[in-house]
């Protein structure tokens, strides 16, 4: 009995012993989860302020109730509904060909496919909108013949025609990836037990295809309305008023702060319910996969003229999309450089700054995102899961919603008179703080894959051996993240060079990058000389490209 009480007694001091200890983890801040809130507190801030502030009082919201709203929602409504529509019947068939046939020039068009995503749509937009003025002779015999109603509708058609196509070709590659990413998981067993069955290439695509590839579909779908929901640019340059361009002219154009910040909720909101929709329908549509499903799939080889279809249905976005935006730029660049050839002198201080600080936020900003991811994996709750989906919502606002939040939150800062608010006001710090907010989830996203692959068990190795969360961090993460952290670093400085509305809004005096030279430039009809940073744009997004082409190669990051 002797020996049994002192078991109990020892049992019991060991329990008291780890009692004291988890009292004292209690009571020592957990440093990582204030670090983490502290970042989504910074990056949810802008967009609280656009929600908070819409309940004030607005002159002119009534009047644009009654004038302009109807037509900003309807625009928004058409582009989004035609470029969708245009964008899937482009891509869906063109991931199907490339994966499950074998045909002329298959392999090139696998990953050609993706190059018109390099283009951002306004730069598109200079380039198509030129090329459309070659249907005016018509558009002239229309008004000669059949009168000015007929005419303006014929005008209307074209115009919003041409912007629904020039943007579904280089946004079609958001649906093509997350569909040649479902097609290629599907594998061989449940798309060949469809042929067994007797089903034709067009049976199966039908029946088994495209069902179980929906999921990516709509995730790709989503993507292309955010971009389209997104675009000032090139519906600036087209004239086509949507819900965007509404924030820009109410709030620069006639002052009205509190409408400008309604018209944001509204796109904020529409964006919202789009996530929602597009989560239910991926959620609804898992489907489980046999231990075989991962096979390669055995391509079937076309023949005769159906191998020649297929190189034109892929053929045909790639030229409309890359080849002939890309060639017109070209030319134009060429022409100008040759009657200007200090042209990238003159501008080079101002591209060169814009330049600077994309590239400075593209290093610092993947370093916060694996330290916030880190943060969330050391202690993996329902409150660091909810920051952590927290912290990617800025990648789903549009770029002039987060600038409009950012002005509204400095402005406070203003208005209390805090001590350091006019160094900050006007500076380099706000752009940079707004792309923070608009591309978090980038870097985020690749740090969390990266920490998937690298593994827990490493992590608790370092522990063991006596090192805390931060030197873990330092020595064994940071180094193994080093790779994925510098795919991302090069995405985000191409996203940062092709961002316009959020730039547009919060670039200071004389502050150009290329995207607002290019901008301001077509704007004054200098088409030759946009095209030299347009050009830049391009190049540095199809560099872009290869490097997520490459990074969505590895197995484990397919999703």
């Amino acid at each position: 009995m002797a020996g049994v009480s002192s078991a109990e007694a020892d049992s019991n001091l060991l329990e008291g012993a780890s009692g004291e200890k988890r009292k004292l983890r209690l009571r020592r801040p957990d440093r990582w989860g204030v670090f983490s809130f502290l970042v989504v507190s910074a990056i949810c801030l802008p967009i609280a302020a656009v929600l908070i502030q819409v309940g004030q009082e607005s002159e002119a919201w009534d009047n644009l109730v009654k004038t302009v709203l109807g037509g900003y929602l309807l625009n928004t409504l058409i582009l989004v509904a035609g470029v969708a529509i245009v964008a899937s019947l482009v891509a869906v068939p063109s991931a199907w060909l490339v994966t499950c046939f074998e045909f002329p020039g298959r392999g090139i068009f696998s990953w050609a496919l993706v190059l018109p995503l390099a283009f951002p749509t306004y730069v598109a937009a200079f380039v198509f909108y030129q090329g459309s003025e070659s249907a005016v002779p018509f558009l002239i015999w229309i008004r000669s013949n059949w009168g000015i109603d007929t005419f303006l509708t014929f005008e209307l058609i074209i115009r919003y025609g041409t912007l629904i196509v020039m943007m579904a070709a280089v946004l079609y590659p958001y649906i093509y990836l997350a569909c040649r990413s479902s097609f290629s998981q599907q594998g061989r067993t449940v798309l060949e037990a469809a042929r067994v069955l007797g089903d034709s290439p067009r049976q199966v695509f039908f029946r088994v295809g495209l069902p179980l590839a929906r999921p990516g579909m709509v995730a790709g779908v989503a993507l292309v309305i955010m971009e389209v929901v997104n675009d000032y640019g090139a519906v600036h340059f087209f004239g086509v008023p949507t819900l965007t361009e509404g924030v820009f002219r109410t709030w620069f154009g006639m002052g009205d702060k509190v409408a400008a910040l309604r018209l944001a909720s509204i796109v904020m909101v529409s964006v919202g319910v789009l996530l929602a929709v597009e989560q239910l329908m991926r959620g609804r549509a898992q489907y489980a996969e046999t231990e075989d499903s991962s096979a390669p799939l055995a391509r079937v080889r076309l023949s005769g003229i159906k191998r020649w279809l297929a190189v034109f249905v892929c053929l045909l976005p790639l030229a409309i999309g890359f080849f002939y935006p890309f060639g017109q730029l070209v030319r134009w660049a060429w022409l100008h450089l040759a009657s200007d050839a200090g042209f990238l002198f003159t501008s080079g201080e101002a591209i060169a700054r814009g330049t600077g600080l994309a590239a400075a936020t593209a290093v610092f900003m993947p370093l916060l995102a694996a330290m916030f991811a880190y943060a969330v994996r050391l202690r993996e709750n329902q409150k660091r899961k909810l920051m952590d989906r927290l912290a990617g919502l800025g990648y789903a606002t549009p770029g002039a919603v987060i600038a409009v939040g950012v002005l509204v939150v400095f402005g406070t800062f203003d208005r209390w008179n805090l001590p350091w608010a006019p160094l900050l006001s006007g500076s380099l710090l706000v752009i940079g703080f707004a792309y923070v907010v608009r591309f978090f989830a980038i870097p985020l996203q690749f740090s969390r894959a990266g920490m998937e692959r690298i593994g827990k068990p490493v992590e608790e190795a370092s522990m063991l051996l006596g090192h805390g969360p931060l030197a873990t961090f330092l020595r064994v993460d940071l180094p193994l993240l080093k790779g994925p952290l510098i795919a991302a670093g090069m995405l985000l400085f191409v996203d940062i060079l092709k961002e316009l509305p959020l730039t547009l809004i919060l670039r200071p005096a004389n502050f150009e990058t290329l995207a607002t030279t290019a901008f301001s430039l077509a704007k004054e009809s200098r088409l030759q000389a946009c095209a030299v940073p347009s050009l830049m744009i391009v190049l540095a997004g199809a560099m872009g490209l290869l490097v997520m082409n490459r990074w969505m190669a590895k197995p484990s990051l397919n999703d």
